[in-house]
């Protein structure tokens, strides 16, 4: 999987969901076997304040064998004004084995823009 992730833009207080699936880098595209493992997003300021967080059964699911990663960011995490702290923020994907291996699948930035529509 190539960590060269496109920006993340969205409206703020809105959902924002996408998928990404993890395979061996052999000519069959093995996917990788997730089982056991724990995954987290976080959304970070410059300084690497987070500013928004997804886990394993909050907001992320994985599935297992097949390498699947699905992140479900909710209104509520995004929701209000669009503060000074979210211009050049950025956001990493990460997965962490039962053996204690990490590994940074996705890095980019974020972008939060405020919405027309309030309420």
């Amino acid at each position: 999987m190539s960590t060269q992730a496109p920006t993340i833009s969205m409206v703020a207080g809105t959902t924002y969901r996408f998928s990404a699936a993890w395979a061996s880098e052999d000519p069959a595209a093995t996917p990788i076997d997730l089982t056991g493992c724990e995954a987290s997003f976080v959304v970070a300021t410059t300084q690497g304040a987070p500013l928004l967080t997804c886990e394993t059964g909050n907001g992320i699911e994985l599935t297992d064998t097949l390498g699947g990663i699905n992140i479900h960011i909710r209104p509520e995490q995004t929701a209000g004004a669009v503060s000074p702290e979210w211009s050049g923020a950025r956001y990493e994907l990460r997965v962490t084995f039962p053996s204690g291996d990490v590994y940074s699948l996705l890095r980019g930035h974020f972008q939060l823009t405020p919405g027309v529509i309030h309420g």
